[in-house]
């Protein structure tokens, strides 16, 4: 197979490439995310999104990051159900996508700017340290002083699909630069699977700001999964309730988190252009 057709699409700025795969061989996706999300000589994009068969729901969908590790992604799962509808591969407005961390409920939405969206069961969060997974000797990892290259941060890690160390703090200072430490503590040895680092801002009892350092990717516009662990944790720490918009640079998301139970995000997504890549590929 020398070219493969592909969509390219976003939501709040975290851009994937989309690969339709129902009918194709399968092929070796963690090099060809490496390979096809390169700023330069790829097609550029934060990851690889896979839409897959599934004989335990409609659709799978697998994401692989820009460095070609396998993760979970709230916004490629908005981008996924948008792109099946737009494709006419359902006419459905529920849908079940299986993911890497289980099987999602989709609601086919309207964005509150009118756009497409998605309204997607994030499932219930966990702060175990056994789930996120993290080498720390707590029963629940909130307000937890993590030291990383000298600076002492406090963290709450949560998992919702994927792991963040979510740090509650003013944001004025760098809204457009991501702190330097998130790298360290991406890699720092408490994660033995690395974590992803959200920075988050209160700005009203219904209202968030973040940003996001993804690992495998590293700065992002928009980050799904940031933004429910960004309201667990907001939440657990008594600065947000159930419910909150959560701003990235990319652009806001509604996240809820009722009586404590599955997380729900809301928000849009949209097809940029279609391509077809011809940088070749393994089998």
């Amino acid at each position: 197979m020398n070219i493969i057709p592909f969509t390219k699409v976003q939501a709040i700025g975290n851009d994937f490439v989309l690969i339709n795969a129902l009918d194709m061989p399968e092929l070796d996706w963690p090099s060809l995310a490496v390979r096809m999300c390169a700023q330069r000589s790829g097609v550029g994009a934060d990851g690889l999104l896979v839409l897959l068969p599934s004989q335990r729901a409609d659709f799978r969908m697998r994401m692989f990051n820009a460095d070609g590790s396998e993760d979970s992604c709230g916004n490629g799962l908005r981008c996924m159900a948008v792109y099946i509808q737009a494709a006419g591969l359902s006419t459905s407005r529920e849908l079940v996508i299986e993911a890497r961390d289980g099987l999602r409920d989709v609601e086919m939405i309207r964005a509150a700017d009118g756009s497409a969206g998605a309204k997607v069961n994030m499932g219930r969060p966990s702060v175990r340290p056994a789930d996120i997974p993290a080498n720390l000797d707590v029963d629940e990892v909130i307000h937890y002083p993590l030291d990383a290259g000298g600076e002492v941060y406090s963290i709450t890690a949560v998992l919702v699909g994927s792991p963040h160390a979510v740090i509650c703090a003013s944001l004025e200072s760098f809204w457009t630069t991501i702190p330097a430490a998130s790298a360290v503590i991406e890699t720092h040895p408490a994660f033995p699977e690395r974590i992803n680092v959200t920075w988050c801002s209160r700005e009203s009892p219904e209202s968030l700001r973040i940003r996001t350092w993804e690992r495998g990717v590293g700065p992002t516009l928009g980050c799904g999964t940031g933004a429910c662990a960004a309201l667990v944790a907001a939440n657990l720490c008594g600065l947000v309730g159930a419910y909150a918009r959560v701003t990235s640079p990319g652009g806001t998301l509604e996240i809820e988190w009722p009586d404590r139970g599955d997380v729900f995000m809301s928000g849009p997504a949209n097809t940029v252009y279609k391509g077809e890549w011809s940088g070749g590929v393994e089998e």
